[in-house]
């Protein structure tokens, strides 16, 4: 009986040896592979973080050249701007130069059409006062008194004048146009008959002719 035990006990440490081998040397093994996995495993991510490494750099590169083409850009808008200021300076200059030319030709035409009218004015109130001294200048000297007492060859100085009259010859002549301003009353005068109508003239300013009517 204590053989058997005996043999019986053996069999069993053999056959827990047996069953335990096995065992040891898995566990043997499980470290060996959770530090390949462990070596492994740093490799994997040095790769991962080289490539977000390679990723980032790449990017701020990309940002810097995005960068520095928006700076360009600016810079260029900026030269841009300061090159077409004086050229929008110039053009606003010239608009105004070209308005005021405007204000100021459409201000010479108003004068001169305002000299036209006054002219136009002047001569119908002239051909008036003219239509005027004819219906009432009804009187006339005869020509053999003329011939003696006025003509270019008879000169005389208008002494007084009253009212626009003045008596030369016999006759009182009157006028409604005014006094030219260069004449004096010590110049030479002499009355012509022109045209049906008489005239006292200045020899010093032969240019200017006075309508005269006689009484």
């Amino acid at each position: 009986m204590k053989l058997k035990y005996i043999i019986g006990a053996a069999a069993l440490s053999l056959i827990l040896a047996g069953t335990a081998y096995p065992q040891q040397e898995q566990e043997k093994e499980k470290p060996q592979q959770q530090e390949q996995k462990q070596a492994e495993k740093p490799k994997t991510q040095q790769k991962q973080e080289q490539q977000s490494a390679k990723q980032q750099q790449e990017e701020q590169k990309q940002e810097q050249k995005n960068e520095q083409r928006n700076d360009q850009k600016q810079d260029k808008q900026s030269a841009r701007q300061q090159s077409e200021q004086p050229k929008q300076s110039e053009q606003s200059n010239r608009e105004r130069q070209d308005q005021q030319k405007q204000v100021t030709r459409q201000q010479q035409e108003e004068q001169k059409q305002q000299q036209r009218q006054q002219q136009q004015v002047a001569k119908q109130q002239h051909s008036d006062d003219r239509d005027q001294h004819s219906d009432r200048g009804h009187g006339r000297i005869p020509d053999d008194r003329f011939r003696a007492s006025f003509g270019r060859e008879h000169h005389f100085r208008v002494e007084h004048v009253d009212y626009r009259r003045f008596h030369y010859g016999g006759y009182w002549f009157t006028f409604n146009e005014e006094w030219p301003a260069a004449w004096l009353y010590t110049d030479d005068f002499y009355i012509d008959f022109i045209d049906g109508q008489y005239y006292l003239i200045d020899l010093t300013h032969p240019g200017v002719q006075l309508l005269l009517v006689v009484e």
